[in-house]
Parts: structure tokens; sequence; C-alpha cells
């Protein structure tokens, strides 16, 4: 039509470099499937380096373009390698996901090992504060951009065996509130998507409990589990131009799940 003016598809990364934790399996994998069909470069990051690998080589076989960079976030100087790698093999980054969590034990704050609070706190509140300190700045260096952190329903209630996790996932909440209120003024984003009961690794154990999963089912509205891709497709929304004005907010996503809680 005369006078139209081209509009930029809001939910395309054409361009875009995209750094992935947790990035080989989960919803990190369909984190990185879901960036990368939108045209984004991705940075697959994951402690193992084989799996890294494999990753890549089957982005790359579907015509996309990827990097491995193994990582243990909950080191500083593998997050900074993470971040220099990206822009040394991309020139930018542009969005962040950090995605990588641990829930390694089930026990309550009393008898819960000092040890293993340790290391969930490392990994998911320490990781995303480092990462958010070294990433943000070559964020803001591209022009703009977004950081998606992890969250968990279980940030917003205490529930038997989620001790150690829910606190940090709760102070990750606020986390993502803070670097928000910081970075606003530079053009980066940050937000956080809170998964419900997601069918990943995390949760194996407790599938294969008889009945586990026909409760689940029985008191979410919709009537299922959550898959991967469903948790993807929200922290590529979050990371889009299509939330542009959407910054310091915990997006659940877990089909009504907590409705009646």
């Amino acid at each position: 039509m005369s006078g139209a003016q081209s509009v930029r598809d809001p939910f395309s990364f054409d361009g875009k470099v995209v750094a992935i934790t947790g990035a080989t399996r989960g919803i990190g994998a369909a984190t990185a499937w879901a960036f990368a069909r939108r045209g984004a470069r991705i940075v697959v990051s994951s402690r193992k380096a084989d799996a890294c690998e494999a990753m890549c080589a089957a982005l790359r076989d579907a015509g996309h373009e990827a990097i491995a960079v193994p990582a243990h976030v909950a080191r500083e100087a593998d997050c900074a390698r993470l971040v220099e790698q990206a822009v040394a093999d991309f020139g930018r980054l542009d969005v962040m996901v950090s995605n990588a969590a641990v829930n390694p034990v089930f026990d309550p704050l009393e008898t819960l090992d000092p040890a293993a609070w340790q290391k969930v706190l490392d990994t998911n509140l320490g990781a995303p504060w480092r990462l958010a300190r070294l990433a943000l700045p070559e964020i803001a260096r591209a022009g703009g951009g977004a950081m998606v952190m992890l969250s968990s329903i279980n940030a917003s209630f205490a529930a038997v065996g989620s001790a150690a996790y829910g606190i940090s996932k709760a102070g990750l909440n606020q986390l993502t509130r803070q670097l928000a209120l910081e970075w606003g003024a530079r053009d980066v984003r940050v937000n956080a998507v809170a998964p419900g009961t997601t069918r990943t690794d995390m949760i194996r154990s407790l599938t294969a409990q008889p009945g586990w999963e026909d409760n689940v089912r029985a008191r979410t509205p919709l009537g299922r589990l959550g898959e991967p891709e469903d948790v993807a497709a929200t922290i590529l929304f979050l990371a889009s131009e299509g939330a542009r004005h959407i910054t310091g907010q915990v997006l659940v996503v877990d089909g009504g799940e907590t409705i009646r809680r």
C-alpha cells in the first residue's frame, strides 16, 4: 500500500546474540531453540563441555549460529569467561538468560547440610548476580537489551522439600526488581519467569512416584504439567521488543497451579 511503513517483527532476534546458562537440556535447551528459530546467534553454556558441543552441533546442523562456552556459574571466573567469549566471538551481547539452577536436597531447614545450603544459594542466587554484573554492561554497550532470570513459583510460598530452593528463588525475585531499577536508564530490562511444575530432570524423581503427577494435574486448572517449551516461549517474549515496556517483573507460567493457594 502506498505510503505504508514497514514494521519490524517485535519477536525477531535477527543479528542479536543470546547467551543461555544451563542450555543443554530442559528449559535451557528449549530456550536456545526458541531464540535460534527467531534468528538469534546462541551462546550455549553449561558445566559439561561435551554437552555444550553436542547442543551447538544440533543448532548448527539446523542452520543456526552457535558457540559453546562451558561454565560453572557458581564460579566468578567462569561467568567472566562466558561473557568475554560471547563478545569476542560475536562482537556483542544483547540478551542474557540466567537459567542454570540446582535443587540437590529436599531436607527441611532444621537438618539441611550447610554445604547444600551454600551450593543452592551460590548457584541459584549468586550466579544471576555475577552474570548481571558482567553481562549488563555489555548489553548496555550494544545499545540495550534484556536479561531474563529463571525463578519459580516456590519463591511465593513455603513448601515441604523446597526450603533452600524456595528461599533462593525469593531472593532472585528481589534481585530482578533491584537490577531493573538500576539498569533501566541504560535501556536494559531485567525480568524473571516463575515456572510451575514443569517436566524437567529436576522433578524426575517426583514424576516417578505413583500418583504424584495425577495430583499435580488435579490441582492445576489447565490439567497438565508445563513443558520446557511453555517456559521458553515466555522467556523469548520478555527478551523481545514486544515486551519493551516491561521490566522488574516476575511472570508466572504455571497453568494456574497457584491461583488457589
